[in-house]
């Protein structure tokens, strides 16, 4: 027994020794980082033990235009990282970090755009840290510089890490006024800056995740250590009302304007009339959100530039007149010039504070009022607000067109122009022919869309929808919105009939803009640009609202440009009837094939059919019959992609892009290719293609024929397209008795 209890005694008083021990040990450890048994310093080891914190970006939403084509996404890019620390490990004795600051500055200034002496000064200037970046040069770096970098013999500690930027393929022609850009800002997360990039940054951000760990000074994650990852998510995507091809037609027709008319800007867009949906929106000069700085973004001329919008705001006392019930279009008035005394009221005495006169004193008698409309008199308005509407009563109609109000239109930046209407008779006056007073385009349009629709006024919107990739849901979908209802079902029926005369009379101011596949209705206007103040002597604001088919419009078009002075304004407007056409066979309208000329007549629309897993021969053949223009990609001879995809609506000699399952492909012929079938070919070939420019191909690098691939650096140059000149028929004749007001 007593045996047993010495032994007890002993195992406690061994296991007591044990303990003491551990926890001697355990406080040495803690306390002074030394290990007992061993007698080891642990001081370097647990000091350079580290908590890491990495943020995952979530990839940010695509954008997409109304056809599902992407108009903005993210690509993959590098960051430059320089690593520091001379203790850094690599494999096979190599060099792990900077280890030649002087010539590694000097190597990569060229490449990073960026002085060496900047760059040598932070790999430099950073002793201590374990590694740098390079600033903004050293963000979103290409797959070229990349290998650039890495080819460099003798530079030593430079890796990369992956990251994206913002790419845009449509460059300057897909409105980035209303698209805008996203940038990296100082940690790399790309920000929507402007536009709907901006406008609906958090829903195209996403939620970043992040990554938590435990590493050593080495940078190695030893087992045990703590490690926990939460994924990003990704944003979502963001469908727009704009259409590609609509909005290539639109800027077509603005660029070759711009040439005609020795333009210094010019701004427009494409509506649809009974929903609001912005089909198009354009200016010129414009800027590329591929390559953008500060300077280079401009005021948006379509919501940000008020002006006086001049004689297309005559169809609003127009319709205020027969919505009253007060408006004869056959009864006569004096177009000689109105004279009016302290009450706007026309007066023949002395007793006169001005007179208001049609555009270079024209006097055409005593005409019907249809007619003032239909030769834009400013006489007439001024006859329709003293002696039929009232100056109480046209105000109402301003308030109801919410003329001078913002619109409000899916973060659109806006201002909203100035009224000075009831001010004085002669505000209230020139208020009527759209001078005295400012406005937008984007006003514009929203009014337009009752006098052309059925009364309704509808709010102009961009976006369509907005989808949740993650899980491909609907968050948000664009509606119609009828904002006011100005005006009566039957006076927008009675303006619609009125205004396809002031297009299909002989005199009538919008005569030249009527198109050959469809009937045009429109009113014209012009004023003198308002600079610092004052009226400028040589530079006018010319503009055009148009609608089409008169039968139901559908579609409404609004330009504008400014430029020199000259009785010309409404004539050498072939682009704007060529783009009506363009859309026209877009949108499927029902052409008028009275209209068409011989050469026309041959244009028709297909289905595009279902061409995948055909041999080429077999797919060109159907495309043949159908007079399309195949384009082939690779050298097989089995079809893995097509563009335009099937059941798309093509047209005669359309380009048809077939991808083959060859290996080799030969660059072809780009000369007079637009930008957009540049773009379409890149989509499906996957080469690197640099597009310069805009309008149609004039010059490529490579020359046609040339065998090329992914590593092939392909520039296609393209200018604007050159459009023979309208000849003017009895000029003289025509401008001396009708021509829109100044």
């Amino acid at each position: 027994m007593k045996r047993s209890n010495r032994a007890l005694r002993f195992l406690y008083f061994l296991m007591l020794t044990v303990i003491l021990l551990v926890i001697v040990n355990v406080f040495m450890v803690t306390v002074f980082k030394i290990h007992v048994r061993s007698n080891t310093s642990l001081d370097d080891y647990v000091t350079s033990v580290s908590n890491v914190e990495e943020r995952i970006f979530a990839s940010r939403g695509n954008i997409y235009d109304n056809t599902g084509e992407i108009v903005a996404q993210d690509v993959k890019t590098y960051d430059i990282i320089c690593y520091l620390d001379p203790d850094r490990l690599a494999s096979g004795n190599q060099i792990a970090y900077v280890d030649d600051p002087s010539f590694a500055a000097s190597a990569l200034a060229p490449i990073l755009d960026m002085e060496a002496s900047d760059i040598y000064s932070i790999l430099t200037n950073n002793s201590g840290l374990y590694q740098v970046e390079l600033g903004t040069n050293g963000r979103n770096l290409s797959e070229e510089q990349k290998n650039a970098i890495e080819a460099i013999e003798g530079l030593h500690g430079i890796d990369f890490r992956n990251s994206y930027k913002r790419y845009y393929p449509y460059g300057d022609t897909f409105s980035p006024q209303l698209l805008g850009f996203a940038q990296s800002d100082d940690s790399g997360k790309l920000v929507g800056k402007l536009g709907i990039e901006a406008y609906l940054n958090d829903e195209l951000s996403g939620t970043d995740g992040h990554h938590s760990y435990q590493r050593d000074r080495y940078g190695y994650i030893l087992p045990g250590m703590y490690d926990e990852t939460i994924e990003a998510v990704n944003g979502y995507d963001v469908y727009l009302t704009l259409n590609i091809p609509i909005q290539e037609a639109l800027n077509t027709a603005l660029q070759t304007t711009m040439e005609y008319k020795e333009a210094s800007r010019a701004w427009g867009a494409v509506v649809e009339i009974k929903t609001g949906k912005i089909l198009a929106w354009g200016q010129t000069p414009s800027f590329n959100p591929n390559q953008i700085k500060s300077e280079d973004v401009q005021v948006n001329y379509g919501s940000q530039l008020a002006y006086e919008p001049g004689s297309v705001l005559k169809s609003i006392i127009y319709s205020a007149a027969m919505d009253l019930g007060v408006y004869n279009g056959h009864a006569l008035f004096d177009s000689s010039p109105y004279c009016y005394n302290d009450y706007a009221q026309r007066t023949y005495s002395g007793n006169q504070l001005g007179c208001i006169k049609n555009v270079d004193n024209k006097d055409w008698g005593d005409i019907e009022l249809d007619y003032g409309l239909i030769y834009s008199s400013n006489v007439a308005t001024a006859t329709l607000l003293s002696q039929y509407v009232g100056i109480e009563n046209f105000e109402d109609y301003i308030e109801r067109f919410h003329l001078f109000e913002r619109v409000n239109s899916d973060g659109i930046d806006e201002v909203t122009g100035y009224s000075n209407y009831g001010l004085s008779p002669v505000d209230d006056i020139t208020a009527t022919y759209g001078q005295g007073s400012s406005l937008t385009m984007l006003q514009l349009l929203q009014a337009y869309s009752a006098i052309m629709g059925n009364g309704e006024m509808v709010k102009p919107y961009i976006i369509d929808k907005i989808v949740n990739p993650n899980n491909n849901t609907t968050v948000y979908q664009g509606t119609r919105k009828v904002v006011e209802t100005p005006i009566s079902k039957q006076t927008a029926h009675d303006m619609i009939d009125l205004l396809r005369r002031v297009v299909t009379d002989e005199a009538g101011t919008c005569r030249h803009y009527e198109a050959k596949t469809v009937n045009v209705i429109g009113k014209t206007g012009t004023t003198e640009l308002l600079l610092d103040g004052e009226y400028s002597e040589d530079l006018s604001i010319v503009s055009c609202m148009l609608g089409f088919p008169y039968e139901d419009p559908q579609y409404m078009v609004y330009y504008a440009y400014v430029s020199p002075m000259t009785v010309y304004y409404n004539y050498d407007i072939k682009p704007i009837p060529d783009m009506i056409d363009r859309i026209a066979l877009l949108e499927n309208l029902e052409i008028n094939q009275d209209k068409l000329d011989v050469a026309d007549k041959y244009i028709h629309q297909y289905n595009m059919p279902n061409l995948l897993s055909n041999s080429y021969e077999q797919a060109k053949q159907k495309l043949d019959e159908m007079h399309l223009n195949t384009i082939k990609i690779g050298d097989g001879d089995r079809i893995i992609d097509q563009y335009p995809k099937t059941n798309d609506v093509v047209y005669t000699n359309q380009k048809v892009f077939l991808l083959t399952d060859g290996y080799n492909t030969y660059l072809p012929d780009f000369t007079n290719w637009t930008r957009k079938d540049i773009v379409n070919y890149w989509n499906i070939s996957k080469l690197p293609i640099t597009i310069d420019g805009y309008g149609v191909v004039y010059e490529q690098n490579i020359s046609a024929n040339s065998l090329v691939d992914n590593n092939s650096e392909i520039i296609v140059k393209l200018r604007e397209i050159n459009h023979q000149e309208v000849q003017i028929e009895d000029e003289t004749n025509e401008l001396e008795s009708n021509e829109d007001d100044v």
